[in-house]
């Protein structure tokens, strides 16, 4: 099938019919309305508003933003939720700023506080921006509609390779950093191409050059593969929550579908199991097993949480020259428990290497904590043996600082 026939056939599978989006733009509405008795401004956000929206296989997610004069109201939020609640379940997420969630029959609403502002550096909290975001967007698809389709595209293939999300577990794009690129490039396809030779973003020439955008955006912002300036507000990063990790995975992914155009690129995938014993059974590799659970909400703090311990255990076994070959890591923000797996190439035994010649005193001290010492190339050496269960158990302290249980398996 040619790249043109996918991308057709993938527009169709993941675009809401007419009669769909006017459902859920019905229900946000009618929402709407219970706030605004209740004397609050609130107004439809995110994809909807956007008309970026693609099907889900669950139900969709409609935000909805409710704006606050000053951020001490927003404390009220939650009793009138309570009060006006009986269209579905009330759940309160803890964030940045905490928001809150209506599981109703057709959809699941987010509701979001935000504190009015009319300037983004003024803002109390990201979310406060989330308007402007809402309103640039809008404005752009209105210049030059079929950019909408491009946007949904990038979506769906960002979805099914685990790139999608702003969320601490996943380190992926968020849904209006893709919008913002999408614009920026001018197709799906373009995007893909673009984004593997240019770092350095700056969608409305802000700045003059990019060691200006290097000296004011704040550096702490800055440790992103790719930075990407905000066109609603200059000195903002849209990209900065965004993972080297998942951004390699991500460019390997488009690199493949460019030069294997297919649309398996757009469907989810499980962890494929069988797969990964088969390539730890071919490589005379081990194959580990990682359970991992928390009592912290389910979401972004449980998915962090787990993701966290795991990651600090891939690495801990690659500071003991451990090979990591392969590292997957699904979760689906629903539960508190997971599971990971890495496929390592493990030595049994490592060369450690002490002080140097030159020293001493940090010689005596080396050669009293172990048995056996040599020299090599100007330094002091030593082996230790290694195994995967005794590098495991020497995190118990960590887990339980970080309120994560997790069990192991070799496969």
């Amino acid at each position: 099938m040619r790249l043109k026939e996918i991308l057709e056939e993938e527009l169709k599978r993941i675009s809401p019919s007419k009669s769909e989006i006017l459902e859920l733009k019905k229900i946000a509405e009618s929402f709407i309305k219970l706030l605004n008795k209740k004397r609050l401004e609130a107004y439809i956000g995110g994809s909807l508003a956007k008309k970026t929206l693609i099907k889900k296989k669950e139900k969709q997610d409609i935000d909805i933003f409710v704006v606050f004069e000053n951020s001490e109201d927003i404390f009220k939020l939650e009793g009138i939720l309570k009060k006006i609640n009986s269209i579905g379940n009330l759940k309160r997420i803890h964030g940045s700023r905490d928001y809150f969630q209506i599981d109703c029959s057709e959809a699941k609403l987010e509701i979001v506080p935000v504190v009015r502002n009319y300037d983004p550096k003024t803002a109390e909290n990201v979310t406060d921006v989330s308007l402007f975001h809402v309103n640039y967007i809008k404005k752009e698809i209105n210049k030059n509609s079929k950019i909408a389709d491009e946007i949904r595209l990038a979506k769906s293939f960002c979805n099914a390779q685990k790139c999608y999300g702003a969320e601490s577990y996943i380190k992926g794009f968020s849904g209006y950093a893709l919008e913002v690129l999408v614009i920026y490039f001018g197709s799906f396809i373009k995007f893909l191409k673009g984004i593997q030779k240019k770092k350095i973003i700056d969608p409305l020439k802000y700045f003059k050059n990019e060691r200006e955008i290097m000296r004011e955006i704040n550096s702490s912002k800055l440790n992103s593969p790719i930075i990407l300036v905000d066109p609603t507000y200059k000195y903002r990063n849209v990209t900065a929550g965004l993972g080297y990790e998942t951004f390699n995975k991500f460019i390997e992914s488009s690199r493949n579908f460019l030069k294997f155009p297919s649309s398996d690129f757009f469907l989810e995938k499980k962890i494929d199991l069988d797969s990964l014993k088969n390539i730890a059974r071919e490589s005379k590799t081990k194959l580990i097993e990682v359970n991992l659970s928390t009592d912290r909400q389910e979401g972004d703090i449980a998915g962090a949480k787990m993701k966290k311990f795991f990651d600090f255990f891939a690495n801990s076994l690659v500071r003991k020259k451990q090979v990591v070959l392969k590292k997957e890591f699904d979760y689906s923000g629903i539960g508190q428990n997971t599971k990971g797996y890495l496929i390592v190439v493990e030595k049994k035994e490592i060369e450690v290497r002490g002080p140097s010649a030159e020293l001493k005193e940090a010689i005596r001290n080396f050669k009293q904590a172990r048995n056996r010492i040599y020299q090599k190339r100007g330094y002091f050496w030593t082996k230790e043996k290694i195994s995967i269960e005794k590098l495991f158990e020497k995190s118990k302290k960590l887990r339980k600082e970080m309120n994560v249980r997790v069990k192991i398996k070799i496969l």
